[in-house]
């Protein structure tokens, strides 16, 4: 596949924007736990082994580690409460959940089902099974169907209101925009900028000043990303193996950081809780 000039302004974004958003958990983990502060090392040790397996499980295993990623993110992003849905009216579990895999599932599911095409071809230059992901796919669309219909059924507001609209508007106008255009504006805008506020504010630090902490993660980030796409392009086209650099990263980003905001702190720290 041939990505074009759009395709690479929205992944420059993601590096840019979207990367660093996770460089602030090492102080999160010490705002959610004081005794963190005294073995910040060994956290910071299990944080990196963690991101590196899965690294490893992407580069061995792509159709399980992209389909884990997807899973991942879903979650993820439906848990950040992009639309600003009010979780906490609505006392009912099946309302929650249908409200995280909604929002989750608008990058995750519905750009993969409405792009396919050229969706396919960035799974295989992932290296990914795209049969299998097209036949479990199909199940996964219909769930994230019914739950966008208790969302519409139990939340109301404007901006769920503009995203049913908007969704409508890109199953009739889709040739207009590509997928990785839509999931950078999602991942950086909706999801990236919104979690470094949060975040900086949670550990008392100004969003324009970050902590020495934040820069030196952000620089070890892309030093890596820059080191890994070097590798892949020894044996790849310039295509794949930005895509690939890119995505592996994310995928092994993820899954430390996941680990961190979406199971320990929302146990230590109320502002993390979506319920």
């Amino acid at each position: 596949m041939t990505l074009s000039l759009i395709d690479y302004l929205s992944l420059l974004a993601i590096v840019i924007i979207g990367i660093p958003h996770g460089a602030l958990d090492l102080d999160l983990a010490k705002a959610g736990d004081a005794a963190l502060g005294q073995r910040s090392k060994t956290t910071f040790a299990i944080y990196v082994a963690i991101a590196f397996i899965s690294f490893m499980a992407w580069h061995l295993m792509p159709t399980v580690a992209l389909g884990l990623f997807l899973l991942l993110s879903a979650i993820h992003f439906g848990r950040a409460n992009p639309l600003l849905l009010n979780h906490k009216s609505k006392n009912r579990l099946d309302a929650l959940i249908a409200s995280v895999f909604f929002q989750g599932g608008l990058t995750t599911i519905f750009l993969p089902w409405l792009y396919w095409g050229e969706i396919q071809d960035i799974f295989s230059n992932l290296g990914a099974n795209t049969k299998a992901f097209q036949i479990i796919g199909t199940f996964i669309l219909v769930a994230w169907l019914i739950s966008m219909l208790v969302v519409i059924f139990h939340y109301y507001g404007t901006r769920l209101y503009i995203t049913l609209i908007g969704l409508l508007a890109l199953i009739y106008f889709n040739q207009l925009v590509t997928p990785l255009f839509l999931f950078s504006i999602f991942f950086c805008i909706l999801h990236s900028i919104p979690h470094y506020l949060k975040a900086s504010n949670e550990i008392g630090a100004s969003p324009k000043k970050p902590p020495i902490s934040f820069l030196i993660n952000t620089f070890a980030a892309w030093t890596i990303l820059t080191s890994i796409s070097i590798y892949f392009h020894q044996s790849q086209n310039i295509n794949s193996s930005t895509l690939n650099a890119i995505f592996s990263v994310l995928f092994a980003l993820t899954v430390p950081h996941m680990i961190l905001v979406d199971w320990l702190l929302p146990k230590r720290l109320n502002r993390w809780k979506i319920a």
